[in-house]
């Protein structure tokens, strides 16, 4: 027969890994069906000089709402890039890989379609230069295309005139 002691033992490691269980929840994925693909061709257009380095990404949301589903993106010197006079051109597909990681959510007979040009790579920031376009697309298309042109950003300044 097991000694107090040792049951004791036993049941605070068990209530210890209950309540550490209670304390950090276990993280929440989506489910994405396989006929959840979205593809296409994303075409940026602008000067050669403006599109030197930077990202684009797409991503895939609810309608309305801004937390990605699935997403994916690409550095502009990826050899998966087209160029052309004044524009590349990328042909992409998204599926249940590209699933965001913690999203919570589930991927519906229409999502929106976010398509964005970073030109410092780095999405969580908007810096003068950065464009985006969003549009509702169905589910499993595959001739999607999206254009996103690329401007110049230019510096705005104010003089104050003296009297």
């Amino acid at each position: 027969m097991p000694s107090c002691p040792r049951i004791a033992s036993v049941l605070i490691l068990s209530l210890a890994a209950c309540a550490h269980e209670a304390e950090s929840p276990s993280p929440v994925s989506i489910s994405v069906p396989d006929d959840a693909v979205y593809r296409g061709e994303l075409v940026l257009h602008g000067d050669s000089g403006i599109l030197e380095s930077g990202s684009a990404s797409i991503a895939i949301c609810a309608v309305g709402e801004s937390d990605p589903l699935m997403a994916r993106s690409w550095d502009i010197g990826d050899l998966a890039w087209r160029v052309g006079p004044d524009e590349m051109r990328l042909y992409f597909a998204l599926d249940k890989r590209d699933a965001w990681p913690g999203a919570v959510g589930r991927v519906g007979e229409r999502m929106d379609l976010v398509a964005r040009f970073d030109p410092d790579g780095n999405p969580a920031t908007d810096e003068p230069g950065s464009v985006q376009a969003r549009t509702v697309v169905r589910t499993g298309a595959h001739d999607l295309r999206v254009d996103l042109s690329i401007g110049v950003p230019v510096a705005a300044t104010s003089h104050s005139s003296g009297g």
